[in-house]
């Protein structure tokens, strides 16, 4: 079975789906971007917490959601990466 990619304008998501009864969550935020760890763990945990938010939104049947942060990421609120992942999400949801 292969996955899908879609990108947004600050991130690349990767998906497969799982077989389990929950979606998980992968984050990839390199070090050559943002070579402070704070600003890396800033986008990290924005990123869980829309996750933990967010979940139930995401469409079934449960995928793996791999996360790519890209440049500019680090200046998103957490009600922009909301918007950006959720037209991401219905842009997937339409393609089926």
């Amino acid at each position: 079975m292969a996955g899908k990619r879609a990108k947004s304008n600050h991130f690349g998501l990767n998906f497969i789906s799982n077989g389990l009864e929950f979606h998980r969550l992968g984050l990839i935020v390199q070090k050559r971007f943002w070579p402070s760890a704070v600003r890396r763990n800033r986008i990290k945990r924005v990123i869980r917490e829309w996750f933990r938010l967010c979940k139930d939104e995401i469409p079934q049947p449960s995928k793996d959601i791999v996360v790519i942060a890209r440049p500019g990421a680090e200046k998103l609120s957490p009600g922009d990466l909301h918007e950006e992942f959720s037209r991401v999400f219905r842009k997937q949801e339409k393609g089926r």
